[in-house]
């Protein structure tokens, strides 16, 4: 019996040993599934504007996934615009708040609303005509599609309507002027861009 009882107690003691070297030993950090499972990216994108005016340009923006379902962003942007008998060029800044939703673990959509400012500049066609230049503000809407590439970078394409309030202006021969008040207008904008993953 105390053969029995000493050979239980020596079975504990290397049992105990065992789990408490097992609690020990450090786990290894779960590697990431996809460029999406990083909580920072860098993107550039071209862009296209339709509806009050026609215009393209470009854009970069930096994003910040802090929580599961809610991320922000920060963006760019300078558009060559097509106006009659002038050279008109906007440039947008602004932010947005998304929610990415995923499909797969290398696709996911990210409804998405924001507000922006644009400087807009018109020079004029003749150098004695007075510039229009106007700042415009907005708030916008829309939806976006992102797929992984690898465990670093996603090609994304957005399409967003946005509505701004600015004034009226005319430009254009040897006349140019911005109205006093202040109306609404709207735009539908379309990206496609690439973006760089980083961060846990």
């Amino acid at each position: 019996m105390a053969r029995f009882a000493l050979v239980l107690a020596l079975f504990s003691v290397l049992f105990v040993s065992s789990a408490s070297a097992q609690a020990t030993q450090p786990t290894a950090p779960t590697p990431p599934r996809s460029a999406f499972d990083r909580s920072w990216a860098l993107g550039a994108y071209a862009s296209g504007w339709a509806g009050a005016y026609e215009a393209v340009g470009g854009g970069g923006r930096l994003r910040w996934e802090p929580f599961e379902l809610l991320g922000f962003e920060v963006f760019g942007e300078a558009h060559a615009v097509q106006w009659p008998g002038a050279i008109r060029h906007d440039h947008q800044l602004g932010f947005n708040m998304y929610v990415p939703i995923e499909l797969t673990p290398w696709l996911r959509i990210r409804p998405l609303f924001g507000f922006c400012v644009v400087l807009s500049m018109i020079e004029p066609g003749e150098s004695s005509t007075p510039r229009a230049d106007d700042v415009l503000f907005g708030v916008h809407a829309g939806a976006g599609i992102e797929a992984s590439i690898d465990t670093w970078a996603s090609v994304f394409f957005d399409v967003q309507g946005a509505a701004y309030m600015g004034h009226d202006r005319s430009q254009g021969g040897w006349s140019g002027g911005v109205g006093g008040d202040y109306v609404p207008f709207g735009n539908v904008q379309g990206v496609l861009g690439v973006a760089v993953h980083f961060g846990d």
